[in-house]
């Protein structure tokens, strides 16, 4: 095939197979998307396959763009604490190096052994430590991208003050590759916090476990790492598919649960212990004892694989809102999939504090009933709560983007498309993921 023949001449016959194109190199990016502007081929970036919005599923005709050979690694800057690596790098493997020099990458995720440097930027990761860190957003330092046609936009200063003109890497955080295909990111780091200790808390309500976190914001802020939700179904599910036969640390006879984290150095135990100590509501809860068992807890947290293979079909949600409405807004989505003809299983947990619900829910499709019906219940009653959002940290992709209109209004979503046309004018990034009004 023509393409192949060209993009081959670029990156080597080696990395060029079923439409799939591995460039080594931001040269290699760059030429590879001139030529694919220039014949108006849609490309589709990938980087660690982990998203959960059905963004970076190439079609019949579209290229295929692998960051997995952009994977370089640069020294760290102990000075400004920031490290330059590639799209392609593993958020764990950026972690690793960083934590030789005594530093952390704050950004944390489940996904850490698979998700990409590129992904987390294109989808503005969030995860447990947005609490302490903030999302990817508040820890890019610079960005090199590459445009539609070709070109080469590097910013790579790293200045913490630069105010010549447009911030312009800030547009591609969080674009999904619509944009430009980022090929390396200047990350900010920070100071390793040190040893870590975490907690897992049983409540009899929702609002006791919201006032043990207002507590524990109010005076641990900056120790807090994480303060972690997890609603009955998903603890149950997750812990006795882990433990098995062994004892659970805590009964899961609960409605909720949250996973509390604190890094403070030398004094981290003493800090968690007095921080449990000021909560009222605790109905039940265990310390973990040793790094061990502390890794245990957030296993548990972290095992939301086990419920994808539960069931025939699990839709994810990623949504947010104020945390003061969680409950009610539950309560809705509960009583709508209740009204549906198919049973199904919710499983809620999510970032507390930040305001981010995580829903998994599980069912059977069968006599008509589908994806559309699951949808509906948990967008349309997420309509009564303002200010809310679709998606939290997850993106957009395919499977949201029918549902834009309900988190954006139609002059946002006409910026963004205006904002696409002008560097993209020949349509070729990730086209199968649009901006819809209503």
């Amino acid at each position: 095939m023509k393409i192949e023949s060209a993009l081959a001449d670029i990156v080597g016959a080696t990395h060029v197979f079923d439409l799939t194109v591995r460039p080594g190199s931001t040269e290699e990016v760059a030429r590879c998307l001139a030529l694919l502007s220039h014949e108006k081929m849609p490309v589709v970036t990938v980087g660690g396959r982990t998203g959960l919005v059905d963004a970076t599923r190439a079609e019949d005709g579209q290229v295929t763009l692998s960051t997995e050979r952009l994977t370089g690694l640069h020294p760290v800057d102990v000075e400004r604490r920031q490290v330059l690596c590639g799209a392609g790098a593993k958020l764990e493997a950026v972690q690793d190096w960083a934590g030789r020099k005594g530093l952390r990458f704050g950004v944390d995720l489940g996904a850490r052994g698979s998700c990409t440097i590129g992904g987390n930027v294109a989808t503005n990761a969030g995860g447990s430590r947005v609490l302490r860190y903030g999302m990817m957003r508040q820890n890019i330092a610079g960005l090199e991208v590459v445009l539609a046609d070709g070109t080469v936009l590097s910013d790579l200063r790293g200045l913490p003050k630069n105010n010549a003109g447009y911030d312009l890497k800030q547009i591609f955080v969080g674009s999904e590759g619509t944009l430009g295909v980022v090929t390396q990111a200047l990350l900010q780091l920070a100071p390793s916090p040190g040893a870590s200790a975490s907690a897992l808390l049983a409540f009899a309500s929702f609002d006791a476990a919201m006032k043990a976190a207002d507590t524990l914001r109010s005076r641990y802020a900056q120790v807090l790492s994480a303060v972690e939700i997890m609603w009955r179904s998903y603890y149950a599910r997750t812990a006795r598919a882990l433990l098995k036969d062994a004892p659970l640390p805590v009964s899961d006879e609960h409605p909720i649960y949250l996973l509390v984290q604190i890094e403070a150095g030398e004094e981290t135990n003493d800090l968690l212990l007095a921080a449990l100590e000021a909560l009222d509501g605790v109905a039940d809860g265990a310390v973990a004892q040793t790094a061990a068992q502390e890794a245990a807890l957030w296993a548990i947290r972290d095992a939301s694989e086990i419920i994808e293979h539960s069931h025939p079909r699990v839709l994810s949600f990623d949504v947010s809102l104020r945390p003061g409405d969680f409950a009610q807004y539950l309560v809705k989505v509960e009583v709508a999939l209740a009204r549906l003809p198919n049973p199904s299983t919710l499983y809620s947990f999510g970032h507390l504090c930040d305001g981010n619900v995580h829903f998994m829910i599980g069912y059977e499709p069968s006599g008509g009933q589908g994806d559309e019906a699951i949808e509906h219940c948990v967008y349309g009653p997420l309509a009564d709560v303002q200010p809310s959002s679709i998606s939290a940290e997850h993106g957009i992709g395919r499977e949201k983007m029918h549902h834009l209109w309900r988190s954006r209004d139609a002059a946002e979503i006409d910026v963004m498309n205006r904002l696409r046309r002008a560097l993209d004018p020949a349509g070729i990034l990730n086209p199968h993921i649009r901006f819809e009004a209503l």
